[in-house]
């Protein structure tokens, strides 16, 4: 599955004049786990595309303070009663997994979210927005990337809600 980044990343003032689908904007606005959110409507079930070493673009190394350097990529599809609703991508530099949380660097098939909403350690730093097309289909659908911090060290996950 890819989806590509059709606009600008927006603060989530701006979002608010490109998009006012009540349904999207609680998705999107979310606060909470997402799998925990998937869970309470229907089966859940975490399909994993990807989770290897490599480069991420050079967007996402700014947005992280990063150099270019290899990291980290986990690419996941959340899927509630088999049906894909959520495409994420998680972007985590070796140093976080290895200094900031060692968690990260074994968590196999279980979403990252149960790691982030279950320790205090894991601090939101950022979170923006923006349009994405799903490959194949003409509709716009919404994304966001959020940056966290664990014990001072950077990862995102960006989510594209199919």
């Amino acid at each position: 599955m890819r989806t590509k980044r059709i606009g600008k990343w927006l603060l989530e003032t701006e979002l608010h004049m490109h998009l006012n689908d009540e349904e999207t904007l609680s998705w999107l606005l979310e606060n909470s786990s997402i799998t925990q959110r998937i869970s309470a409507m229907a089966i859940f079930k975490l399909e994993i595309i990807r989770d290897q070493l490599g480069l991420t673009s050079m967007d996402q190394y700014l947005a992280l303070g990063l150099f270019p350097q290899p990291v980290r990529v986990r690419e996941v599809i959340l899927s509630g009663d088999n049906r894909p609703m959520v495409h994420a991508k998680s972007i985590i530099p070796f140093l976080t997994s290895y200094k900031g949380y060692p968690e990260l660097g074994k968590i196999g098939s279980k979403p990252l979210g149960d790691l982030i909403f279950t320790s205090n350690l894991f601090v939101k730093q950022s979170r923006v927005f923006a349009p994405f097309l799903e490959h194949g289909h003409a509709s716009k659908i919404w994304g966001r990337r959020t940056n966290y911090s664990v014990q001072g060290y950077p990862f995102s996950i960006m989510e594209v809600f199919l």
